[in-house]
């Protein structure tokens, strides 16, 4: 009979690792995000990147929201949950920035 083991490994590594390597994904795109705005103000003034940044908020939230999660669910051990969010937010930005905001 084959059973759970709460430490199995996928590919090496366990399921804490995969969950720290996701919220550290998570919190490259809040950084690049909030980044873009910056690079917008740059490009088109001030009063214009606010105009051009408003799509990009939604996926801030998104990713805000969903990283704070990853990270709770890491903090009550549960490092395959946390990791599936992680996962999770990956897929969700991507088919926001296709439909909301394009492929630019």
């Amino acid at each position: 009979m084959i059973t759970h083991q709460p430490n199995s490994t996928w590919r090496g590594r366990t399921p804490e690792w995969w969950a720290r390597a996701g919220i550290i994904v998570q919190l490259a795109i809040l950084i690049r995000t909030i980044g873009e705005f910056y690079r917008m103000r740059h490009y088109y003034g001030a009063a214009e990147a606010l105009v051009r940044y408003e799509p990009y908020l939604g996926g801030l939230l998104i990713d805000a929201v969903l990283c704070l999660l990853a990270v709770a669910l890491l903090f009550w051990h549960k490092p395959r949950a946390s990791a599936i969010t992680a996962a999770t937010t990956i897929i969700v930005l991507l088919i926001y920035k296709l439909g909301v905001i394009g492929a630019r």
